[in-house]
C-alpha cells in the first residue's frame, strides 16, 4: 500500500470503522464546572433528519441497554449510529399505531410500554432499581425521599460485580443509559443537546482514571491573573469514575436545581413539579435470557 492509500486516523472515524474516543474539556452550563474526559461521537443524534426520532429516546435506550448486554466493550461508531436510526424507525413504527398512539399523544412513551412491546428481549428488575431526588433535604415535600447521592452509594457498593450492569436512567423526560464497570462508568445518549448547547451528535461518555472534573475557587481565594490565565484559578473537585456523578449532578442537574431552591424560598412549590423536576429513576436492565 503507498504512503497516499493509507488510512488517517480521522479518516477511519469518518468511515465509522473504529471508536474514535476524544480527550476533551467541557464547561457546565452555569459556568461553574469543568469536565476533562474521553468523549466518543456519533455524526448525528435522534433529532437529525437522518434518524427522524424526536421524542425516541425510551425506544433508543432499550435498543442501547440490549446490544451492550449481548456485546462486550462499546459499539463502534457504524453500530452506535445504527442504534440510533434503527430505534428511531421502531419509534415511529409505534408512533404510527392506533394504540400507542392513544396511549401517549405526545409520543413520548415510558419504559414500561416499551419493555411490554417486547422491541428486545430486556428486562427491568424492580429489586434492582432506584428511584431519588437531588438534594430532597431542600425542599419540604421531599425530606425523607431518597437521594440521587444514596442511590449512587448503592451503586458504587456493588462495583465489585464481575459482570457490567446496566441501568437505564430517566430525569427530566429523557432516558439515556449507564453502564457501570469494575474500572469505567460510561453515559451513553442519543441527545447531543444534553451535553451542551449546540451539540447535535449523540455520545458517550468514558469515566475512568483519566478523567478529572475542576471548580471555580473562592473568590477570596482567587491567584492572581497571570496563573488564573494557565486554568490554575480552578481547583480540583474529584478524579476518576466519581467524576461521572458529579457530572449528573453539576452538568444535568444543577441548574433545574438552583432554580427550584429560589422559587421554594418564595412560596411552596407543588410536590408533582418538584417531582417532575428533580426525580431520577436507575432502572437496572437484563436481557430476558439472563434473567430467565
Amino acid at each position: 500500500m503507498q504512503k497516499s492509500d493509507k488510512l488517517s486516523p480521522q479518516l477511519l472515524y469518518q468511515k465509522g470503522n473504529s471508536r474514535s474516543w476524544e480527550y476533551k474539556d467541557f464547561s457546565s452550563r452555569d459556568g461553574q464546572t469543568k469536565l476533562k474526559t474521553n468523549v466518543f461521537f456519533a455524526s448525528f443524534d435522534q433529532m437529525s433528519e437522518r434518524a427522524s426520532g424526536e421524542s425516541a429516546c425510551t425506544v433508543l435506550v432499550a435498543l442501547i441497554a440490549h446490544w451492550l448486554h449481548t456485546n462486550h466493550g462499546m459499539p463502534t461508531r457504524a453500530q452506535f449510529e445504527r442504534l440510533i436510526t434503527q430505534g428511531s424507525s421502531e419509534w415511529r413504527r409505534l408512533c404510527n399505531s392506533d394504540y400507542y398512539s392513544k396511549l401517549f399523544p405526545d409520543k413520548h412513551f415510558d419504559l414500561e410500554t416499551i419493555i411490554e412491546a417486547n422491541l428486545r428481549p430486556l428486562v427491568v428488575l424492580p429489586q434492582k432499581s432506584y428511584t431519588g431526588f437531588f438534594s430532597p433535604e431542600k425542599f419540604q415535600c421531599l425530606k425523607g425521599a431518597m437521594s440521587f447521592d444514596e442511590i449512587w452509594d448503592e451503586i458504587k457498593s456493588n462495583v465489585g460485580d464481575k459482570e457490567p450492569r446496566v441501568y437505564i436512567v430517566s430525569w427530566n423526560d429523557h432516558f439515556f443509559v449507564l453502564k457501570v464497570e469494575a474500572d469505567a462508568y460510561y453515559i451513553i445518549d442519543s441527545l447531543g443537546e444534553r451535553l451542551y448547547e449546540g451539540c447535535q451528535q449523540a455520545f458517550i461518555l468514558k469515566f475512568d482514571d483519566l478523567s478529572v472534573m475542576y471548580g471555580k475557587t473562592d473568590k477570596a481565594k482567587e491567584v492572581p491573573i497571570n496563573r488564573a490565565r494557565s486554568g490554575e484559578s480552578r481547583e480540583k473537585i474529584c478524579r476518576g469514575k466519581e467524576c461521572c456523578k458529579e457530572f449528573i449532578k453539576r452538568f444535568l442537574a444543577a441548574i433545574p436545581l438552583w432554580q427550584l431552591e429560589k422559587e421554594e424560598k418564595k412560596w411552596s412549590v407543588s410536590s408533582p413539579y418538584l417531582h417532575r423536576q428533580l426525580q431520577i429513576d436507575f432502572h437496572y436492565s437484563s436481557s430476558s435470557s439472563s434473567s430467565a
